[in-house]
Order: C-alpha cells, then sequence, then structure tokens
C-alpha cells in the first residue's frame, strides 16, 4: 500500500536539501566575486601609481629634449619608480603576465625607457601617449574581469563612470603639463603648441565640468584646475614664455593631484568596504 506521509517526507527532505546546496553556491560565488574585485581594487590602486609615475616621466622627457638636461636625474629616478610599480602590480596577481595589453606595456615601456634621449620632442609624446592610452585600456579590462562595473555608491550610480573620467580628465592636464613643460624649457611656443594647449584646455574644462555636474564640485580642485588653465592661458601661450619649466609643472601637478586624490578615495572607500 502506497505511504502518501512517507512520499511527502522525502520529497520536502529532497527539496530542503536542494535548497541548501542553492544557498551554498550562491554563498561561494558571492565570495569569489568579493575576491575577485578585492583583487581589482588593488589592481586599480597600483595602475594609478604606474600611470602617475609614466605621466610624470613624459613631462621631464619633454623638459629635457627642450633643453633643460638637469632633468636627467629626476627622469631616472621615475624610471625606478615605474620598475617598482610594474613589479607590485605583477605581484598582485601573477595571471597577468597573460593578458596581452600587459605585455604590450611592459614591452613599451622597456623600449621607451632606453631610447627617449633619440627620440624627437614630438614622438617621444606621441609614444608615451600612446602607452598611457594603453594603461587606461588596461584598467577598464581588469575592471571588468575583477567585476568591479558592478560597484556603486550611495546613490546607486556605477563607480566606474567616475573613475574614468577623473582619470581622463587627469590625463588631458597631464598632456597639457607635457607640452607646457617642453614650451617653458624651451622658452618658445610655436603656433602648433599653442592649438595643441588651447585644444587640451577645452577639453580639460570640458570633462572637469562634467564631473563636478555627477559628483559636486571640491574647491582645491576647482581652484587648482582654473589656476592651470589660467597659467596657460596667460603666461604660457605667448611667442616667449617666462614661467620656469619647474613652476609650471608644479601648477599642472597640482591639478592633476586633486583628480586622482578623489580617485583614491573611491578606491580606498570600496576596499574598506
Amino acid at each position: 500500500m502506497f505511504d502518501s506521509s512517507s512520499s511527502v517526507t522525502m520529497w520536502s527532505s529532497a527539496g530542503a536539501f536542494v535548497c541548501i546546496v542553492v544557498i551554498a553556491l550562491l554563498l561561494v560565488a558571492r565570495r569569489h566575486r568579493a575576491e575577485r574585485q578585492a583583487r581589482g581594487l588593488e589592481w586599480l590602486s597600483k595602475l594609478r601609481a604606474l600611470l602617475t609615475h609614466i605621466q610624470k616621466h613624459r613631462g621631464m622627457c619633454s623638459g629635457y629634449l627642450n633643453g633643460k638636461t638637469s632633468l636627467k636625474p629626476t627622469i631616472e629616478q621615475l624610471q625606478r619608480e615605474v620598475s617598482r610599480d610594474l613589479y607590485d602590480i605583477a605581484n598582485v596577481d601573477i595571471k597577468i603576465e597573460d593578458n596581452a595589453r600587459w605585455k604590450g606595456i611592459t614591452q613599451h615601456w622597456a623600449r621607451l625607457a632606453g631610447n627617449y634621449k633619440t627620440l624627437s620632442t614630438d614622438n617621444c609624446l606621441a609614444q608615451h601617449n600612446y602607452l598611457i592610452k594603453n594603461v587606461l585600456y588596461l584598467i577598464d579590462d581588469l575592471a571588468q574581469e575583477s567585476d568591479l562595473l558592478l560597484l556603486t555608491n550611495n546613490k546607486k550610480k556605477p563607480l566606474h563612470r567616475y573613475w574614468r573620467e577623473l582619470l581622463l580628465s587627469a590625463e588631458y592636464i597631464g598632456q597639457a603639463r607635457a607640452i607646457g613643460t617642453g614650451v617653458s624649457a624651451a622658452a618658445y611656443c610655436d603656433s602648433v603648441s599653442r592649438i595643441r594647449l588651447g585644444h587640451l584646455c577645452e577639453k580639460i574644462e570640458l570633462n572637469t565640468k562634467r564631473l563636478w555636474r555627477e559628483m559636486g564640485s571640491p574647491e582645491h580642485q576647482m581652484t587648482s584646475v582654473a589656476a592651470l588653465i589660467e597659467c596657460i592661458n596667460n603666461e604660457l601661450m605667448q611667442e616667449h614664455p617666462t614661467i620656469e619649466p619647474g613652476d609650471f609643472f608644479a601648477i599642472a601637478t597640482s591639478a592633476i593631484d586633486s583628480l586622482l586624490e578623489q580617485f583614491d578615495v573611491l578606491i580606498k572607500e570600496q576596499q574598506w568596504s
């Protein structure tokens, strides 16, 4: 005779077991995602350092190739810092060595660091720009691979939108810093440099205004960016600028740092949480 109560008990037990298995799988998946995100945030933090040092290297090389040979020790120090950055990034997870873009970045850097003195000013600038563009692409690749695109702020807006804008704005300023350092070192601003600087000023203003609409407008950030734009327009874009390369580099660096400090805060807040 069929025992309906035994059948119900059996199906209830099976259902409970399935629920337990599903919950366990979900917890494991959540833990693995948290581990990927923690690794991704560490990568972003260390790639930010790499980006900063390569950007500074670009500016110093521009000054060096325009006659400021006293910058050579600073360039060599930056090269040592980039070497440490590359080691630190690979040390987060050795699997990055299999990434084609990472391989390209490390190989390109080795060539550029060894040959910058033999390049023309324009070629050196272009080589740095291309290298930095690939670092930014790598940041996007690793963010996606590490599930960082799922992270949101307290308003449920994707965080990657903000850090991309911060890094992009900082890169436009970095390009202006490199050109401006070369112009101030040569004490001459030709028509091509004026056009480039004017175009970059437009990009900087457009991007930072969009950023401030989205994230708010920190006063020190607005002040430092405004000081840079004013310096470029009033002191640099003259046929024979008198501002010293170190002074201009410092003004531009202050603007970059104000943006990257906000990037650091975004990353640290996620790491703490």
